[in-house]
């Protein structure tokens, strides 16, 4: 039965303060919140406490090698490039760390380090986390952290979160995990960045501090934290054409064994209504440039239609250089295409031994034939079956639901609802799985037209729910469904009515593109 609802984020004591004078004087504000564009400057509290002291952690790596140890180059300079953040990482990422000790600046005429000499004589590196625990002198193999310049007072490095030993993907690859150093790179006594400090096991979720021991019994910490997260599975659009191509994109930075990891595969599976068995690829993380690269896990599969006597669908895999992967895909107009993926780093309350699948789905939407007479006949059935044919459906971002949605009355010719004063949605909402029917989940259902709100209301969903709609002006109607049971992503279905062009169907017309 169906239920009606009615529409209703030591050296010179002169040095610190000649640098203080630099950033009172450069512009920049003391005690402002850094978001990735304000230069993360000296909180005058911390400056007095510890000597001037200072640790930054930076998502980007705000050092190049070529501007490094370069006379134009000044502290602020480095230190300005730095986004700070302190939050967002996951396991496999790396944390570019800047640490302001004018103390350690021992020699004006060199390129000081720190953070080996288990005597602390020049500054003892700790990192904790839940899951591990390293001291920078604890093997001979890791890198100090190393002056940017002569008399520079200002030192750089990296540490690394190195997860822990457990399968990441359907192939059994595993991450690595341990508490180690990166490796032995240094070359004449420099570290950089790239080979870091030191590594620290890293677990679902949790924290890495970083203690900075400039004198004894004199500590000062940094701490970041990290999780794991439900990756984002999407098409990038909800309908395409034949000679349209189609992005379905993995977004999870979880994925990342380690930063700009290009060579580990996740596994989708892609199919159509025409061909039901698809095919099986695996996506590659390709740097996204809109940000910080290492801060994104980006994983794209490019999808080309073709028709389906043509050939066989196809797959060409591409990694390392190019990053993500393509496949051909057999369709036919009017068909759904689907990707499924299986997701193996989930937060809590999820185990580290859970999967979850995510599916994503799109439309092949039908267009007149090139060179031929189309006509398009009057629809006069206006029955629930025909009308469900037509259904616009989406899953809910965890993968728990799927939801359709479909019009009373449909312009077939024009794709849009009809405009007139008795027009009604349908919403239902199936289990992902299994597709059989949910009961008693409530949801939020919002419907606006041209940005102004019609419906919000909050609903329970017991079978298919009807909602009333007057449409008798042009606009964007936006379907919003929010809160759906335990789904927190909102579901947008959006619809663009054009009154003055349905009158002019049914028709016949020649096409000649």
């Amino acid at each position: 039965m169906n239920k009606k609802i009615t529409m209703g984020f030591l050296k010179a004591k002169y040095f610190v303060p000649f640098f203080m004078l630099v950033l009172l004087t450069s512009g920049f504000p003391l005690n402002a919140n850094n978001d990735g564009e304000i230069l993360p400057t000296v909180d005058a509290a911390v400056q007095t406490k510890d000597n001037g002291n200072k640790i930054f952690f930076c998502e980007n790596n705000p050092i190049k090698k070529t501007e490094y140890n370069k006379p134009h180059m000044k502290p602020q300079d480095y230190m300005s490039k730095c986004k700070e953040r302190t939050d967002g990482y996951s396991w496999g990422s790396r944390i570019y760390v800047l640490l302001w000790a004018p103390g350690f600046n021992t020699d004006e005429h060199k390129i000081d380090e720190l953070g080996t000499d288990s005597t602390g004589s020049d500054g003892l590196i700790t990192l904790n986390s839940r899951d591990g625990s390293i001291r920078s002198d604890s093997k001979t193999t890791c890198n100090p952290f190393i002056e940017t310049g002569k008399d520079h007072g200002l030192f750089y490095g990296s540490i690394k979160l190195r997860g822990f030993s457990t399968t990441v993907n359907d192939d059994g690859v595993r991450m690595y995990g341990g508490d180690r150093c990166e490796g032995s790179h240094n070359r004449n006594g420099q570290g950089t960045l790239d080979d870091g400090v030191a590594g620290v096991a890293s677990g679902q979720d949790g924290a890495i501090t970083m203690t900075f021991e400039y004198a004894e019994d004199k500590i000062m910490s940094k701490t970041a934290t990290h999780t794991w997260r439900i990756a984002d599975f999407n098409f990038d659009k909800e309908e395409y054409t034949m000679d349209d191509t189609a992005t379905i994109t993995i977004k999870d930075l979880d994925g990342l064994r380690y930063p700009f990891d290009k060579k580990t595969g996740y596994q989708m599976h892609i199919w159509s209504d025409t061909d039901k068995g698809g095919v099986e690829v695996n996506a590659y993380w390709k740097p996204n440039f809109r940000g910080t690269p290492q801060m994104h896990g980006d994983y794209p599969v490019k999808v080309t239609f073709i028709d389906p006597d043509r050939r066989e669908s196809t797959v060409r895999e591409l990694y390392y250089s190019a990053g993500g992967s393509q496949v051909e895909l057999k369709v036919s107009p009017g068909d759904n295409i689907y990707a499924e993926y299986y997701d193996r780093t989930l937060p809590k309350p999820y185990s580290t031994e859970d999967k979850l699948k995510l599916n994503a789905i799109a439309t092949i939407t039908e267009g007149p034939q090139t060179g031929v007479i189309v006509v398009n006949p009057p629809v006069t059935e206006n029955d629930n079956l025909h009308a469900k044919q037509f259904a616009f459906t989406k899953y809910t971002s965890g993968g728990e639901y799927l939801v359709s949605l479909w019009w009373d009355s449909w312009e077939y010719w024009t794709n849009q609802p009809t405009a007139n004063s008795d027009n009604a949605v349908n919403i239902e909402i199936v289990d992902a799985m299994t597709e059989k029917p949910v009961s008693n989940v409530s949801y939020k259902l919002n419907v606006l037209f041209d940005d102004d709100s019609l419906i919000e209301q909050q609903h329970e969903h017991t079978r298919t729910d009807v909602v009333d709609l007057s449409i008798e002006n042009d606009g964007l109607i936006e379907i919003l469904l929010s809160d759906i049971g335990e789904a927190t992503e909102p579901l947008k279905f959006k619809f663009m009515v054009d009154s003055e062009l349905q009158p002019n169907a049914p028709f016949t017309q020649v096409s000649t593109d």
